[in-house]
């Protein structure tokens, strides 16, 4: 049976712990993750939601989990069979470090993930975020976590600006909780689905009763200063053989390194269509064309089969351009 607090005559960081986790037991959403709490499998779901929504999350994760069950069968990977998986994702740098821990976990720790901080902080990819959830949501360790989401809420709450602030008043409240687990989970829920950035749904909150800004008629927070938006035109080429392979290329670079990419710089083939993808910053309109010319082979660049294309690592943009081409 589910258990309930009454929060009245508690301190503050503890009626906040309480509604928190009693809210939570209620309303929290049904994930694949939060079916056993293994390790691995809150791991991988912490990495795909760093910057990825949750909806594209969900149409990724268990495809995934069946590919790689364990963490020495992702250890044991390509890394061309892990950012297959993962294309669509975006963001590819956390697949090469998602793969580069679990090969860590494997030679340093027998293949299963360590349950304190810093154990999981001396990891590849694993900052102090990441290490947080790892520790609190699969091994019930009273560690903090701060990201957008939480550090909204408790701006809202006490009116802390500083990160430092922020962490340190995480730290308190998850001090005060009796699940760590569950606290931590309900103030992601929270800021996710009802202390949004704008239009926060404070009826609905279980902790206005706590909040600063709520008692002040102050919810709506400061807009966070921007990247100006960059336009951008790039000119894909769609080349094909005789065989109807497509020439592709492996790309190197921060963004798409070791992903597999559609040429650039033909000059020549008609024009198919238009795709518009966001990186970053950057808004850009790649404008798809189709040549003939089979002949051209640059050194960094493979003739790839169609049918083979879920086996090879590649952007969701060049996915976009190949249908617009009418290929797969």
């Amino acid at each position: 049976m589910e258990q309930y607090y009454n929060t009245t005559e508690l301190p503050a960081v503890q009626r906040i712990a309480r509604r928190s986790e009693n809210w939570f037991r209620k309303h929290q959403r049904r994930l694949p993750w939060r079916r056993t709490y293994d390790p691995y499998h809150v791991w991988v779901s912490e990495v795909m939601l760093q910057q990825t929504q949750m909806p594209v999350v969900l149409r990724f994760y268990e495809r995934f989990i069946g590919r790689f069950p364990t963490i020495d069968d992702l250890a044991s990977a390509s890394f061309d069979d892990v950012a297959a998986a993962w294309s669509g994702l975006g963001y590819y740098r956390r697949a090469r470090m998602l793969r580069d821990c679990a090969i860590a976990v494997r030679e340093r720790f027998g293949g299963t993930l360590p349950s304190d901080l810093q154990s999981l902080m001396s990891l590849p990819g694993i900052g102090r975020y990441t290490a947080g959830a790892i520790a609190s949501i699969a091994f019930e360790r009273h560690a903090p976590i701060v990201d957008g989401n939480i550090a909204r809420i408790l701006a809202r709450l006490f009116g802390v600006k500083s990160m430092r602030t922020t962490w340190d008043r995480a730290e308190k409240l998850v001090e005060a909780t009796r699940s760590p687990r569950v606290f931590n989970q309900a103030m992601m829920e929270i800021g996710a689905l009802i202390c949004r950035p704008k239009n926060p749904l404070c009826n609905q909150c279980p902790l206005r009763r706590e909040c600063r800004a709520f008692a002040r008629g102050r919810t709506q927070l400061a807009p966070r200063k921007r990247a100006k938006t960059r336009e951008v035109k790039i000119a894909l080429y769609i080349v094909t053989d005789r065989r109807g392979r497509i020439l592709m290329r492996r790309e190197s670079g921060s963004l798409f390194d070791g992903m597999f990419v559609l040429p650039q710089g033909i000059r020549r083939g008609r024009v198919v269509g238009c795709v518009r993808h966001r990186i970053t910053n950057r808004r850009i309109t790649f404008v798809v064309y189709r040549s003939a010319n089979g002949q051209r082979r640059m050194a960094n660049e493979e003739w790839i089969d169609p049918k083979n294309l879920e086996n090879i690592p590649h952007p969701a943009y060049v996915r976009k351009a190949l249908q617009i081409a009418g290929i797969r």
